[in-house]
């Protein structure tokens, strides 16, 4: 709300311009207006956005577990400051995500780094998904074995029964047709 403010302070010495000159200049002092409102609010949501991308990938250090992005205690907004600094300085992400780091240590990324003993963190559940799945196949391709077996044993007892019920069934039949 105050960069709009802001702006339209800066803008109403051109705006009472437009007023006295007609013309042309007229036409390119709105257009260099209109410009101005649609370049410095993009500038401006552009950092914005920057530093939320950089806070989300840090967590608070007031205890709290919450990335910097959703905090909003005063070490968060401290550490949003810090970040709009460093960015306004020109250093790059990995530049400020570096200096954080060398401030409060690994602890302060919420997400591993993807090396060294960190990459365990990343590939251990992939891992375990394959290993769980592995184990899955292995016991339902035993049990369908087991039922195989099974069937393959007590078939033939119930074959036997169920010829001396079918010849039951035939002589009946003969019987009464």
């Amino acid at each position: 709300m105050f960069r709009i403010l802001a702006l339209i302070r800066l803008l109403a010495p051109i705006h009472s311009l437009t007023l006295i000159v007609a013309g042309p200049i007229r036409s390119l002092a709105l257009i260099v207006a209109g410009l101005a409102l649609f370049i410095f609010p993009t500038v401006a949501l552009a950092d914005t956005t920057q530093v939320d991308a950089i806070s989300n990938e840090l967590m608070c250090q007031c205890g709290c577990t919450m990335v910097v992005t959703s905090c909003e205690c005063s070490t968060a907004a401290q550490m949003r400051e810090v970040i709009q600094t460093q960015l306004g300085e020109g250093k790059t992400k990995t530049d400020i995500l570096q200096y954080f780091v060398g401030q409060y240590g690994e602890a302060v990324l919420s997400a591993p780094t993807k090396e060294g003993f960190n990459l365990t963190a990343w590939i251990t559940p992939f891992v375990g998904i394959l290993a769980g799945l592995g184990l899955v196949y292995l016991i339902l391709r035993a049990w369908l074995h087991h039922r195989r077996q099974v069937v393959q044993e007590v078939l033939p007892r119930f074959q036997a029964d169920l010829n001396v019920y079918n010849d039951r069934i035939e002589r009946e039949l003969e019987l009464y047709s």
